[in-house]
């Protein structure tokens, strides 16, 4: 999920990117004349000045709050909860695959989010206890639906696995 922005900053056009709204700051900045910028300006070339006006504490504030708003994975929330009540103690056959790809969706879109706790967000979003939320997301971690990570870190991304058992979603 790209993000950009466009400012102007005195006679510049500064192009802002990042590649999701996690990253912290952008990872990818264009700088071009202003095509109505005086041609005076532009003839004296960028300055310290010009790219110290850049606001990107603001900006990338903006471009996460923007993300966390409208990116919010609350219908997959919604499927994983409805499960659960369906079968609160599933058994010795446990739950099936769609559930644990559906918890590596939901969570690693809120680690793409920046959430500082996902599994927090998760159990908040699902109306379930934290400690379930972390046993879901460790087991969808051990059948392959997240890839790994650092031990004790969150992180980890949806894997192959769990885009064919998610279909068409």
């Amino acid at each position: 999920m790209t993000v950009e922005r466009r400012i102007r900053v005195g006679a510049w056009e500064i192009t802002l990117r990042w590649p999701s709204p996690a990253t912290g700051g952008p990872t990818e900045m264009t700088i071009r004349p202003h095509p109505d910028a005086d041609p005076r300006l532009v003839s004296r070339g960028l300055t310290t000045g010009t790219l110290r006006s850049v606001p990107l504490p603001e900006l990338t504030s903006d471009v996460l709050h923007s993300a966390r708003t409208t990116a919010l994975p609350v219908t997959e929330a919604r499927e994983i909860r409805r499960m659960v009540e369906a079968a609160p103690r599933p058994g010795r056959k446990g739950r099936p695959d769609e559930f644990f790809a559906l918890v590596a969706a939901v969570y690693s879109a809120y680690v793409d989010l920046g959430y500082t706790n996902p599994v927090h967000k998760l159990a908040e979003a699902c109306e379930a206890p934290w400690r379930a939320a972390a046993n879901w997301v460790h087991l969808a971690r051990k059948k392959g639906f997240l890839t790994p990570t650092p031990e004790r870190r969150s992180g980890g991304a949806p894997t192959p696995k769990t885009t064919k058992a998610l279909g068409s979603r």
